[in-house]
């Protein structure tokens, strides 16, 4: 078989890496946290998950005095009032006979209005969580005793999530707050009677509309340098999926630095220097609380490693859906050939580059050494994409550490178990117009070339060159400039899909810079429009660019594009390499810290030993692997292609049970979760113990499959 050289040109090629890389960035030191700081796409595409501004962070506003606590309990119906409220003979909290040890797995986010800055940091925390949730508008909406009661006495919901502490707005010259005094106390009594505990997002020293137990040391607003906070003993065990020790660097915030009143009995769970900037406070008549005393919107780290922690506390970690955090990398066109870029600019493609069999040892070594470093990514393994159609068939199965371009094969089955193989079809072409014949062939031949190489491959996982059959591509075939169009999965290649249905395909790789790849729930797949067999699972693109080998290749490429002179201007600056690593990485580690499933995606040219064993990739893990560890105790979890797949298929059915009212109720006294749904499916519950619960952490959560209106009762392991 001939060798193919993949060659693209450059905008083309790179379409998919650029469209979504630096919407994402973190708080990395080359990286501005700004969210509104957002590049313009690279090539016209829509950034995949872009950084929409956000208002600037402010302090809140104040008001005087308190709302007077009523010791009542709650009815069992009626409106905001006295009628809602019905006090004991002596005074003290009582449950009425409407009340039971019962409440739903369901949060409620208690915001202003649509505006209020908090509330797109709840709901993109839940909504990654799968978490079931209402969301009541304070400002426009009532609420009563029935917006927290059934009728027959179930709680509604097991966490109140409030955005702000008042709740306060500005109206007639003055602030009023989203609740009145008696809705206030509705909210207290349900809280009171059905156990339930209240997470604060953002909130300050003061006594409206209750006190805290804080007491003001400064407050002021913040940027794009760090406030590094740290966990208290008590919030290492609250927040404990976050290493003891991890300092949570805050910025673009608005801070309120206080100290818990000796004559309290609040504990700070997080601090800054001396001052208290998270607390757990009961409040006096004894509901548990817990407050953030700063500004987080939902594009920070410091959002994704506490306010999953605040719900979770809340809801004592019995919730629909679950988290966990993910890292999983491809590397295309193994035994192909790339492109290959050059620190002046110029590019070869003839021969351009070609892995070596040593370049394929010492990545298996990196490897090792990489989950050897962090344990908390021992289970590490690389995904390699191969083109069979360059293979070597006679080649002997022994590794060659220092062997060269034709010692590849022989090393490959020599370290065939030490990664693992996607069909990534044969020669790689362009499958976007190819018939049926041409792709059954370039599948399956692909799949006989890995039988007889000994490659461990699953036949029911395909990703086509530069993602084509698919839907996007160049309406004209000779332009290889400009980037392609996305015409949707319904002007994917049907003789392809026939193709690969034949054969057994049941998921196909996406890439997350595409819109009609993205899948409309987190972490899920896209059930293919005209073949509803097939799934569509996304990936992440980097910009470590599929032509680069060396550091000075990657950065002049990239200052090409993003530094101050090049095509695309973001950066004040040219970056140096560590600041193009640091800034990728950035990038990816809000991929991990939000829990996203999907891959990253690299090239065989990024494998290239350009000293001492180094190469982009494994920097580049290097580089991510310990900003996770600087922060996390959980390790990342590493899936096999068909389980990853499977997972995000998984998540389309919790969503659709989401979607369809699906309902958990935890009976305290029985100790029990039962869930129910008028539709069949299956739902992941966390806090759940079945024969297929799994652990994470101190975490436990389990699939529950679901009759049509059937019950089904599991027991509950609800977190302290």
């Amino acid at each position: 078989m001939g060798r193919s050289v993949v060659a693209r040109s450059v905008a083309a090629a790179l379409t998919a890496m650029m469209a979504t890389s630096l919407v994402l960035v973190g708080q990395g030191s080359a990286a501005p946290a700004r969210p509104d700081r957002v590049p313009p796409s690279a090539v016209g595409l829509a950034p995949v998950t872009a950084r929409q501004p956000v208002a600037d962070p402010q302090p809140l506003p104040r008001k005087q005095g308190r709302v007077p606590l009523r010791r009542t309990a709650l009815s069992g119906s009626g409106t905001a009032g006295p009628s809602a409220l019905s006090a004991t003979s002596d005074g003290s909290t009582s449950a009425t006979a409407a009340a039971t040890d019962k409440v739903a797995l369901r949060a409620l986010v208690v915001a202003v209005d649509d505006s209020d800055y908090g509330l797109p940091t709840w709901k993109s925390t839940l909504d990654r969580v799968g978490a079931a949730y209402d969301v009541l508008l304070t400002r426009s909406t009532p609420l009563t005793a029935d917006t927290l009661v059934r009728a027959d006495g179930v709680g509604r919901y097991d966490a109140i999530l409030l955005t702000s502490n008042g709740l306060l707005y500005a109206e007639n010259g003055g602030y009023v707050s989203g609740l009145d005094a008696d809705e206030w106390n509705v909210l207290w009594a349900y809280e009171r009677d059905y156990a339930v505990r209240q997470a604060v997002l953002y909130g300050s020293h003061g006594t409206w509309p209750e006190d805290y137990c804080l007491q003001a040391a400064s407050e002021g607003a913040i940027g794009a340098t760090p406030l590094k906070t740290a966990l208290t003993a008590a919030g290492a065990r609250v927040f404990d999926y976050l290493k003891p020790s991890a300092q949570v660097p805050v910025v673009e915030s608005y801070v309120y630095r206080t100290a818990v009143r000796p004559d309290c009995s609040a504990t700070p769970l997080l601090t800054a220097g001396n001052d208290t900037v998270g607390v757990l406070s009961p409040s006096a008549d004894g509901r548990e609380r817990m407050m953030l005393t700063f500004t987080s919107n939902q594009y920070l780290l410091q959002s994704d490693l506490l306010v999953y922690g605040l719900f979770r506390w809340a809801s004592r970690g019995l919730f629909l859906g679950e988290q966990r955090h993910y890292l999983h990398v491809d590397v295309d066109d193994w035994f192909n050939s790339a492109d290959h870029y050059y620190p002046d600019g110029h590019i070869e493609s003839d021969p351009g580059y070609q892995m070596s069999a040593h370049d394929a040892y010492n990545v298996s070594l990196r490897q090792q050494a990489l989950r050897q470093k962090y344990p908390l990514a021992g289970s590490l393994t690389l995904g390699m994409a191969y083109n069979g159609g360059d293979a070597n068939l006679r080649a002997g199965v022994r590794c060659s550490p220092y062997g060269g371009v034709g010692q590849l094969t022989a090393t490959t089955r020599c370290l065939a178990n030490t990664f693992r193989w996607i069909n990534h079809t044969l020669t790689h072409p362009e499958m976007n117009f190819t018939d049926y014949a041409t792709s059954r062939s370039e599948i399956a031949d692909n799949l006989a070339v890995a039988q007889r190489l000994g490659l461990p491959v699953d036949g029911s996982v395909l990703k086509t060159g530069e993602y084509s059959g698919l839907g996007v591509y160049n309406p004209d075939p000779n332009n290889d400039t400009d980037p392609p169009t996305d015409f949707g999965l319904t002007a994917s290649n049907p003789e392809f899909l026939r193709a690969a249905h034949d054969l057994g395909v049941k998921y196909l790789h996406g890439n997350m810079s595409f819109p009609s790849h993205r899948p409309v729930c987190f972490n899920c797949g896209v059930t293919h429009p005209l073949d509803t067999s097939l799934t569509v699972v996304p990936d992440w693109p980097t910009n470590i660019a599929y032509h680069c080998t060396t550091p000075a290749e990657e950065t002049a490429f990239y200052n090409s594009f993003y530094g101050p002179n090049g095509k695309f201007p973001y950066w004040p600056t040219n970056l140096t390499y560590n600041q193009v690593i640091s800034a990728e990485t950035d990038v990816a580690m809000s991929h991990l810290s939000s829990g996203s499933l999907y891959t990253h995606t690299f090239h065989i040219a990024n494998l290239r030993d350009y000293g001492s064993g180094r190469t982009l990739l494994t920097d580049w893990l290097d580089s991510v692997l310990g900003k996770y560890s600087s922060y996390y105790a959980v390790p990342v979890l590493n899936l096999d292609w068909p389980a990853l797949a499977k997972r995000s298929v998984s998540r389309n059915g919790h969503f659709a049970q989401l979607a369809a009212g699906v309902d958990g109720v935890f009976d305290r006294a029985a100790g029990t979760v039962t869930v129910s749904s008028p539709q069949a499916g299956t739902v992941t519950v966390s806090g759940a113990r079945t024969a297929d619960a799994t652990t994470y952490g101190s975490e436990v959560s389990a699939p529950v499959t679901l009759s049509a209106g059937q019950p089904v009762a599991i027991t509950a392991s609800p977190l302290p």
